[in-house]
């Protein structure tokens, strides 16, 4: 179930505006399509709002301030653009509420929320996928997640190491490995996802697992920091 939430939800979440839309006076056709132009700002405040950290609580609400103004630039671009070039000029301009930041924002914040809510109740019920299937060599392999020890993407290729020393090598990228491992699994590098079940010893600037010393980037290190110590508080 947790595979298709996404899909699911923005469909309903299209829906959900064009009605809106038609109550201010679109047909629901134009309504539809400029429902589908709302999901750019959607999917990017989806993305970045779980990431937003209140630890520094200055930074959290520039943060905040930043994204939602990246938000609504990108809304307010995205429906300008479908007004004008799809529905014509002589349909005349936008409801003024379109233009009013509160609703656009409210609008969001009321489609988003619950979809986040729902995702974590379901991963608290069943956290952990069972089984995951990937082609190597032609030829479909199917592993629990748990003896995945970390996956490292080399040039073109990325291999699966798991925790019987067996290496399984695929064409899926890196950054499609990040969306379909479960919470288990943490990026810390441009080129390696571990288990963080399976790190032998964390350091600052490095993680040890299977024999192998795996540098923790720059760019990772603040959420990898955040995320394993609060994996270690709750051991």
């Amino acid at each position: 179930m947790k595979q298709f939430l996404p899909v699911v939800w923005w469909l309903t979440a299209t829906l959900v505006i064009a009605f809106v839309l038609v109550g201010l006076g679109y047909l629901f056709a134009d309504a539809l399509l400029l429902g589908v132009l709302f999901l750019p700002g959607m999917l990017t405040a989806r993305y970045f709002v779980p990431q937003l950290s209140f630890e520094n609580r200055r930074q959290g609400i520039l943060d905040t301030v930043y994204l939602a103004l990246a938000i609504l630039g990108i809304e307010y671009l995205s429906l300008m653009l479908g007004h004008a070039v799809v529905l014509g000029a002589d349909e005349g301009g936008m409801p003024g509420l379109l233009l009013n930041p509160p609703f656009i924002l409210l609008v969001l914040t009321a489609l988003i929320a619950p979809e986040i809510a729902l995702e974590k109740h379901l991963e608290r019920r069943c956290p952990y996928a069972r089984s995951i299937s990937f082609v190597s060599d032609r030829r479909k392999i199917t592993l629990d997640p748990a003896e995945i020890s970390y996956v490292e993407s080399n040039d073109s290729e990325v291999w699966i190491h798991t925790a019987g020393n067996v290496a399984y090598r695929t064409k899926t990228r890196i950054s499609q490995w990040e969306t379909q491992l479960d919470s288990r699994f943490l990026r810390i590098h441009r080129s390696f996802i571990v288990n963080t079940a399976r790190i032998d010893r964390c350091c600052p600037a490095h993680v040890e697992i299977g024999g192998m010393t795996i540098e923790i980037s720059r760019k990772y290190r603040e959420a990898a920091r955040r995320r394993l110590t609060e994996q270690a508080a709750n051991a």
